[in-house]
């Protein structure tokens, strides 16, 4: 009769149980490790920044970078997604990315695809292997531009005005709230001391960005048929600047008489030499539009064209308007106050 330790059968069922715990450890282990490398790949996929790996020449994209270029099939190797980029960026990204290769050196660039525009980053990654990342500019280019049209704009006006107030034949100059002049035209480096002497100066103290400038102008006495030639002089000088504006921009009176206007405005509003030659003024510029149907029609144009006038007269300040034309076209207009009561008026077509 065989005798069975008790003992060992304590072991035995021991050593299954402790193998169900080992392995029960290890699966619990393991699905955790599986499901944070699923999370992390998550994360990878769709972190607001396009990423590419190539290990060895075959590349993974994630999902962010698939969206920014509308990838429906996904390319297995960098030369196949080089291939989807204009030649010169294409060019570009082959001959850095070979230098990275080389060399192991790092190298950052825009890119172009379609109309978007993108910065490029590059490193070496571990034995192999390499990370490319980009980040989308399309929008912050489309404000850069948005900008950069602002400025230009600025800078014209600024042009114009710097031209019309170095053609002001009275002295001019501005100084700080420091007393230091920051500006004066020419006429005040033309005249000498004593016609300077005999000037009757005249002070307007100004704010700009909450800092306060004096303005100081000198007038001689002039007999009248001097000061009318000036004026004449003046007006001359005004048409001129305005003629040759690449711009389109037209100059009226204070009386709202047509003094002139760039060829670019003409051409804007189809406004014939004949017509121009005749000095119109401002209400007749708005009826000339009417009838060439250049306006989106009102139901009392009358109306409309006295609410102009009054803008027209009561202008104290750069105002900004948008006129949508009937034949699809979006003006950008500036009404700016001139000298004596005049008023500039600067257009842009700003369609599409």
């Amino acid at each position: 009769m065989t005798y069975w330790d008790p003992i060992f059968d304590i072991v035995i069922v021991a050593l299954v149980i402790g193998g169900c715990i080992v392995w029960l450890i290890e699966f619990i282990h393991n699905r955790y490790l599986r499901h944070q490398h699923h999370t992390q790949l998550q994360l990878l996929h769709n972190i607001p920044v396009g990423l590419c790996y190539d290990y060895k020449g075959n590349i993974l994209l994630n999902k962010t970078w698939c969206l920014m270029w509308d990838l429906a099939k996904k390319p297995k190797t960098f030369h196949q997604l080089a291939a989807l980029l204009p030649p010169e960026d294409k060019k570009f990204l082959m001959e850095h990315y070979q230098t990275l290769k080389e060399h192991n050196l790092p190298f950052d660039g825009l890119i172009h695809h379609g109309k978007q525009i993108f910065h490029l980053r590059a490193r070496p990654f571990e034995d192999g292997a390499y990370v490319l990342w980009m980040s989308d500019l399309s929008r912050h280019q489309e404000r850069l531009n948005q900008l950069q049209q602002n400025y230009n704009i600025l800078n014209q006006q600024k042009n114009l005005l710097e031209n019309a107030w170095e053609k002001f034949p009275f002295p001019t100059f501005i100084r700080s709230a420091q007393g230091k002049v920051i500006f004066a035209n020419q006429a005040m480096g033309q005249n000498n001391p004593n016609e300077l002497n005999q000037c009757h100066w005249q002070t307007r103290p100004f704010q700009s960005d909450e800092t306060t400038y004096t303005l100081t102008y000198g007038q001689e006495t002039r007999t009248e048929e001097e000061v009318q030639s000036l004026v004449r002089e003046i007006t001359a000088s005004h048409r001129r600047l305005c003629q040759e504006l690449p711009c389109a921009v037209c100059l009226f009176s204070a009386n709202g008489q047509l003094l002139a206007c760039s060829s670019a405005f003409a051409q804007m509003w189809h406004l014939d030499e004949a017509w121009l030659e005749t000095n119109p003024d401002y209400e007749n510029f708005w009826d000339t539009l009417q009838e060439k149907g250049l306006l989106s029609r009102v139901m009392d144009f009358s109306q409309y064209k006295k609410q102009q006038r009054e803008q027209f007269a009561e202008l104290s300040q750069t105002q900004e308007i948008f006129l949508y034309l009937p034949d699809g076209r979006i003006i950008r207009r500036l009404m700016i106050p001139f000298a004596q009561g005049g008023v500039i008026l600067l257009d842009e077509e700003k369609t599409g």
